[in-house]
């Protein structure tokens, strides 16, 4: 193999200590990639030692105490330098978000992801690229051609399922990550093995980002049930518009009061696939697939994210810390666009003082004293959870 251009490194291949490893070739052999792979192309040198000849190889890495340097093998000898970019280990990855939050403390975090559609794909390239440090993927489905255009991985991934390709991603972003996987299908018959992995992983939040309304209600129950904060999502028909709820055990509303109180936008949600579009039909006619696009679900995904760092962090960050005077809604609501039930609203232009498209809005959602979920004689009162009346916010129309 001739030598790149350009090499890329990877620290963590380095610190095995294999004497020979192998060398990608990636962009027409412009660059070069060492990963850790055992191979003949390239001879690792580690501290002053002199490098013998090699003339089976294509470059000689030195490792020295600062830094790693590349040299083309020319004649059997180490000759020109080459230009070498290394990939740091662990969370030296990290280092330009810490000026918003410490990510050591995320390092230590645990998040379970339940679902990994478009939305719950997004939620968990974004948890890792900020550093999350332990994940739980659950989802039964494996990737089809369909899903990659609003999915995070790509044609690539065709055929595997998501949580073993969604692992793949998380590394790509913090290789340190520790991420447990599995294909289990989210339903009555699997739920004690749900919480099991739940409960081993130790996971901080749980993030539901399933695609139906029983996987939700039971992951809602299990949430209260283990005492465990949940974030929950889902988008309105095409995506023109949905909801992000945080039930918070004990303290906010859950999902079964919000089914309850509001089954109309409980019932409004997205028919992406066959398979939704099955669940929807009636005897005398088929309902078909209106998916929505890729930009009308980020938004709703994005606030998830956002939501589940804010739970992760604590007091740890100052900048999470005056969001979380903001984000104190048990629900809030996004609108993509004027249709359905938001059709009658007036074109957003210049105006800031009523309901729009592309806006959040935080939505009361009280807790229910009868609801079969998380019902209680000992209830809340909603302004001790959200605060005085001047700061809410009502339900959307």
């Amino acid at each position: 193999m001739s030598a790149p251009r350009h090499v890329v490194v990877h620290a963590s291949a380095l610190s095995a200590g294999a004497d020979r490893l192998a060398l990608s070739s990636v962009d027409d052999g412009d660059l070069g990639v060492i990963d850790g792979t055992e191979g003949t192309d390239v001879v690792v040198v580690r501290g002053a030692a002199p490098a013998a000849p090699v003339p089976d190889a294509a470059l000689v890495c030195r490792v020295e105490a600062e830094r790693v340097r590349c040299y083309r093998v020319t004649g059997g000898e180490p000759g020109e330098e080459v230009e070498s970019t290394v990939i740091p280990a662990s969370m030296d990855l990290f280092d330009r978000v810490r000026g918003i939050f410490e990510t050591d403390v995320l390092r230590d975090r645990a998040v379970a992801v339940l679902g990994l559609g478009s939305g719950g794909s997004f939620i968990v390239r974004e948890l890792a690229k900020a550093g999350v440090g332990r994940f739980l993927l659950l989802d039964h489905d494996r990737l089809e051609p369909g899903n990659v255009s609003r999915h995070e991985l790509g044609l690539n991934d065709v055929g595997r399922f998501k949580a073993l390709a969604m692992r793949d991603l998380v590394h790509r972003h913090n290789p340190a990550a520790e991420v447990v996987t599995s294909t289990l299908h989210v339903n009555g018959q699997t739920k004690h093995e749900v919480v099991e992995h739940i409960r081993k992983l130790g996971a901080d939040v749980v993030i539901c980002a399933t695609d139906t309304r029983e996987s939700r209600l039971l992951i809602n129950r299990l949430c209260l049930q283990n005492e465990l904060p949940m974030i929950l999502g889902g988008v309105f028909q095409r995506a023109y518009g949905g909801i992000v709820q945080r039930v918070i055990p004990g303290l906010t509303a859950c999902y079964q009061c919000f089914v309850d109180s509001l089954p109309g936008q409980a019932g409004d949600t997205e028919i992406s696939s066959e398979a939704d579009a099955a669940r929807f039909s009636y005897t005398d006619r088929a309902v078909l697939p209106q998916p929505g696009l890729s930009t009308d679900v980020i938004p709703i995904a994005l606030l998830m994210a956002k939501l589940a760092l804010l739970e992760l962090l604590g007091d740890a960050s100052p900048a999470f810390r005056g969001l979380s005077q903001d984000l104190v809604a048990p629900m809030f609501q996004w609108i993509n666009r004027r249709e359905a039930a938001h059709a009658h609203l007036p074109p957003m232009g210049t105006g800031v003082d009523e309901l729009s498209v592309l806006r959040w809005y935080g939505v009361l959602l009280p807790r229910l004293d009868r609801c079969p979920a998380c019902g209680t004689k000992e209830v809340v009162t909603t302004d001790e959870v959200y605060g005085s009346p001047d700061r809410r916010n009502g339900p959307v129309p």
